[in-house]
Order: structure tokens, then sequence, then C-alpha cells
């Protein structure tokens, strides 16, 4: 009895194992393992880099994995899975060769190779020295002489510069930059400073503590001097159809010196002596103006003996309007052998330009046409053109052909039709009968756009009186 017992559960303990090699073997043809690279980068983690030291070059941050796993395992796996490490302990100055090393957290995954399985990693002792700040005001010239600039102020006055100690040691002093383009009074503001060897040109990869320095620059006017706008006056009205667009000079404002008395009491403007007389102008005008100074004031720079003057440009525009206007419609370019027909024989057009040219313009100034140059048999849709014709009026430079409808035009093109003669017979019998027929033939072919009626050709016999008239040109009936 007690065999049989271990009998049946030797039987069951088979069975259960076969069922189980049975069931692995169908799940593995299901999902089979699969080897491939992943298809993201790993990030690599430093661990414990050296204190006091900093990488010069730049070691790479990422590797890629090749691995082998179920392939159903492949669309869950995530970067956070995998740990790639590189180990700086124990690392002093100069270039090393730290190899990566990849873990993953899932038993199933393995990692096959690591691409690159190598950081190598230049390292250079961290140095901190304080440089002095240098401020470079540019765009002096722009200031006018009638302005004082002082020594800029700047605090700190010095930087920490941080960095690899090849760098620092190339640091000659730190810059920072002050423009003093449309600059009439002082300036106050917080800069970035730059690290700068000695030939000026920056020097990269360094820190520098404050990363802003506050600059001050004192600009006054000098007592005698003064910077005034120059303003300039006009009389008259342009032509009918123009007006006055602007009024340009220069330069637009001059540096005068003088009494201080004179000089405060003239305000922020100085006039020409003469006004631009603008009267029927259709252009610009170009004039060079003496300036209208008090006693005992002069401009500065200008040359002993010369008359201080600026350049004055007035500028006249025609005022712009717009007109429709249609037009016949024609063909050019189209083959001696064909006839075309539009769907249209007439389009609009519209035109701008100045108002006093549209006032005046004629339709027979312009053309409009459809090219059938290099068109066979059959439809078409052709845009139709609109030509100025300049040659007769230069002024039609000034418009323009804003659009046109419709913006193409159906054009039929076919062969002319064949000519069949047709006889006439005028069978009248007058007087004496005259057996002389006198024969009238006209021919008529007509190669336009809309095509006629088919030609005929007439035949005239006249009979003598008494007898019987003869038919000519159609047979004996």
């Amino acid at each position: 009895m007690r065999k049989r017992i271990w009998d049946d559960i030797g039987t069951a303990l088979l069975a259960l194992l076969l069922s189980i090699v049975v069931w692995t073997n169908a799940m593995y043809q299901e999902d089979r393992p699969y080897e491939g690279t992943f298809p993201r980068p790993i990030p690599i983690t430093v661990l414990d880099a050296p204190s006091g030291y900093v990488a010069t070059n730049e070691p790479i941050q990422q590797v890629e994995v090749r691995i082998k796993t179920f392939s159903s395992r492949w669309d869950t796996l995530r970067v956070t899975d995998f740990n790639a490490v590189s180990d700086w302990s124990g690392l002093g100055e100069g270039m090393h060769a730290v190899p990566v090393e990849v873990t993953v957290s899932d038993p199933t995954v393995t990692i096959l190779s690591v691409q690159p399985s190598t950081v190598y990693v230049r390292l250079e002792q961290v140095k901190q020295e304080l440089k002095e700040v240098q401020v470079n005001l540019t765009n002096r010239d722009d200031v006018p002489l009638g302005y004082r600039i002082y020594a800029p102020e700047v605090k700190p006055e010095v930087v920490r510069v941080d960095g690899p100690s090849s760098l620092v040691d190339r640091v000659s002093h730190v810059r920072v930059a002050v423009s003093l383009l449309n600059e009439r009074a002082t300036i106050e503001r917080d800069v970035a400073p730059l690290a700068v060897d000695e030939a000026g040109q920056a020097v990269p990869g360094v820190r520098l503590t404050p990363q802003t320095v506050s600059v001050t620059v004192v600009i006054e006017r000098r007592q005698n001097y003064r910077e005034v706008a120059v303003r300039v006056r006009t009389t008259g009205h342009p032509a009918r159809g123009y007006y006055l667009s602007g009024v340009s000079v220069v330069p637009a404002t001059v540096t005068i010196v003088g009494p201080p008395s004179v000089i405060d009491a003239m305000g922020g403007l100085i006039e020409v002596k003469d006004e631009i007389d603008i009267s029927g102008a259709t252009r610009m005008i170009a004039e060079r103006m003496d300036l209208d100074l008090p006693e005992g004031v002069s401009v500065l720079d200008i040359r002993e003996g010369e008359t201080p003057s600026v350049l004055v440009t007035v500028s006249i525009d025609a005022m712009t309007g717009g007109i429709t206007m249609d037009l016949p419609l024609g063909t050019k370019k189209l083959r001696s052998d064909l006839v075309a027909r539009l769907s249209v024989s007439e389009i609009d057009v519209i035109l701008t330009g100045p108002s006093v040219l549209l006032d005046e313009l004629e339709s027979d100034l312009l053309e409009a046409y459809v090219d059938l140059g290099g068109l066979g048999p059959g439809t078409h849709q052709v845009r139709p053109v609109v030509n100025l014709l300049v040659s007769q009026d230069s002024k039609l430079r000034d418009l323009v052909v804003s659009d046109i409808s419709p913006k193409s035009v159906e054009v039929i093109i076919t062969e002319p039709p064949e000519v069949t003669p047709t006889p006439t017979i005028d069978t009248t019998a007058t007087g004496d009968l005259d057996m002389t027929p006198t024969i009238t033939a006209t021919r008529t072919v007509t190669g336009t756009v809309v095509a006629t009626s088919p030609p005929t050709n007439a035949l005239t016999a006249t009979a003598a009186p008494g007898e019987t008239p003869t038919r000519v040109g159609a047979g004996t009936p």
C-alpha cells in the first residue's frame, strides 16, 4: 500500500515537471529573448570627485548599452532602470581614463556591452585670484565737445576669479564696457564684467564673483557750451496734387559756444536766417542755409572765416489715389494660320499713383492683351497683360497697376473654316441678247477674333433680248 502511494506521488511530480517544461517551452516560443541597443542614452553619475580640482576638458556624460532580455520587456524598460557610474575617487591632477560601470535593476535584463566604456577626464587644481575692474568707455566721440566726461567710478573695484589654474593665470584684468552713445547726463548702471587676457581677448571657463558691478560716469555740460537743435521754416505751398512730406537738417544739432548768459537765454533751438520757398514745388528741394546766431555766439569746430550753415532737404511727394478703367482686350503673338475667340472683350484695371496724373490719364496710354505665343488649337486660360505706354509719356512711370479683373481669360483657338465657292446666276434677260457672259468672282477670307460667314463666289450671265439665258459655271441642268 505504501509503495503504491509513493508511486502515485512520483507520477504526480513527473506530470507536474513535464507540465512546467511544456509551459516554459510555450512561453519561450511566444516571448523569445531579444538582443539590441537600448534606444535612449544612460546618463553617467560621477562618484567621489576630488575636491579642489576641476575638469578642464569635456568628459562624456552619457553612454549607450547593448542588452538582452525578453521581447515583452523591451517596451516597459525605462532609463531609470539603469545606473551608470564613473568613480573618480583618488584621482589627482592630469589626464585619467575612468571605466564606466552600468547596472540594471531588472534581473531578466543582461547587459552585453557599454559604449563608450571609458571616460577620459583631465583634472586641474582650482585657483582663486582677485582682479582689478577696468572701465572701457565706448562712443566717446558721440558726446559733443560742450560736455565734460569725468573718470568713471566702479564698485567693487576688484572681483574674485575662480577656475582652473591655467585659465586664471591667463586673466590680466576684468573689464566692463559702458557706451556713451546719446548720453548727455550722468550714467549709473550695473554691468556684467568680463575676464580678459593681456591682448584684451575674453578668457572662457572662469567664474567671476560678483557677477555684476556698479559703474558711475559723470557727464556735465560746460557753462559756456550748449547743444541746440536747428529749426527750419518753409513758406508757400506745393503744386496742386503735391504735399510737403518732410524736412531734414544735417547736422540736426550743433554745439554752440559763447557767453553763459546768452547761451542760457537761447533755449534749445537755433534757426536759419531765411525761409525755404516751396511754392509750386513738385519735387525735392535741397539748399545750404546759414545759421542765425546771436552776437558773440559761434558754432564749435567751425574754421575761422567759415560761415556756419546746415544742409536742408525738403521732401515733396505727390498725393496718391486710385482709379478703375475699362480697357479693350486684344491678342498678341497668335499664329497666322489660327483664329482666337476671347471670353471677354474688356477687362477692369485698377491703377494707383499720383492723383494729378490719374485725373488726366487717357485710356489710349494703356494697352491690354493676352499673349498667345506658343499656344495651339484648344481652350486655354491666359492671364491678361497691361502695359503703360511710358514711351509716349514718361510720367506714367509713377503709376502702378494694382489689380486686373478677371485674373485670367478663356481663349478658344481654332483653325479657320474651309471656304467652299458658291456660284450665283442672274437669269434676267434685258434688251438684245448678248451671248458674252460677264463673270464677277469675289473671295473673302478673314482671320480675326470672331469668325465671319463662309465667303461666296458670284457668277453672272446676261442674255440678249429674245434669247434664252445660258447658265454658266454650274453645269447643264
